[in-house]
Formats: C-alpha cells, sequence, structure tokens
C-alpha cells in the first residue's frame, strides 16, 4: 500500500539524513493523517493519492507565486518538495491520453454543451483516478465540447 510505501521512504531519509525529504514526507503524511481524523477513518489507496494530489497542486500553486514574486529561493525549496511528492503519485498521463479519455466519456455521457461539462468532468475525473491534472482535463474537455 502507498502508506507503506511513504512511512518506509521516511526512515530511509531519517537514516540517511536527508533532512529536506523527511520533511516533505512528514508534511505529506500529515495531510494524510488530517484527512483520516476529518473523516473518521481510514483513507483507502485513491483517497490517499486525492491527498497527495492535492497537496501537489498546493506546491505548484506556491512556486508560481514565488516566482511570480522573484523569490526564487523559496520557489527552489518547493520545487525539491514537489519533485520528493510527485514520486508517491501515479505515472501522470501525457496530453493525448487524456484527449481520447475525455473522448470517451463525451460520447459515455453523451455531452453536447458546456452545460454538460460537470458530468463530463466527473466521469473523466473517475477515469483517470489521479493519473492527470484537473487542469489540462478541464482544458480539453472545454476544447471538445465548444
Amino acid at each position: 500500500m502507498i502508506l507503506d510505501e511513504i512511512n518506509k521512504t521516511l526512515k530511509i531519509s531519517m537514516k540517511a539524513s536527508k533532512k529536506d525529504e523527511v520533511l516533505a514526507i512528514r508534511n505529506m503524511l500529515e495531510k494524510i493523517k488530517k484527512k483520516q481524523v476529518d473523516n473518521q477513518k481510514q483513507l483507502d489507496e485513491s483517497e490517499i493519492i486525492q491527498v497527495i494530489n492535492k497537496y501537489a497542486k498546493q506546491l505548484r500553486d506556491s512556486i508560481s507565486q514565488f516566482e511570480s514574486g522573484h523569490r526564487m529561493d523559496l520557489a527552489e525549496k518547493e520545487k525539491n518538495e514537489l519533485n520528493i511528492v510527485e514520486k508517491f503519485l501515479p505515472e501522470q498521463l501525457n496530453r493525448e491520453e487524456i484527449n481520447t479519455i475525455v473522448t470517451n466519456a463525451i460520447t459515455k455521457t453523451d455531452a453536447k454543451t458546456m452545460a454538460d461539462m460537470g458530468r463530463v468532468m466527473k466521469e473523466v475525473i473517475n477515469m483517470t483516478k489521479g493519473s492527470a491534472d484537473g487542469k489540462v482535463i478541464s482544458e480539453l474537455v472545454r476544447e471538445q465540447l465548444k
């Protein structure tokens, strides 16, 4: 399970004195544990991946804000943390693969206009299970439903 892999990597990083990696993994575990407490149940694999995906998105947003504020030192720190976090995410699909999934979802949901975007988005997100960026999915759905 992914949680076991994260904890194993944490132990290895601690033994190797990789402070940045330890911090990134602890931050990720903290977010997972918080979600478990909020839901009052153990998270399954897909829910853990959703939490990690959300954390990766937060890091990407921070990076862009730091870069626009000319704080390259902080942006670099966040990039390093993002690289560590992304190791635990499933392989990301490329644009062409996502586009094919979007086309299939539009056919399956019988979507015709932008009013059907929500149904298509829900279908695509269920089909990709954290292996595609929501921003890219949204962009491709918009293109196809014009």
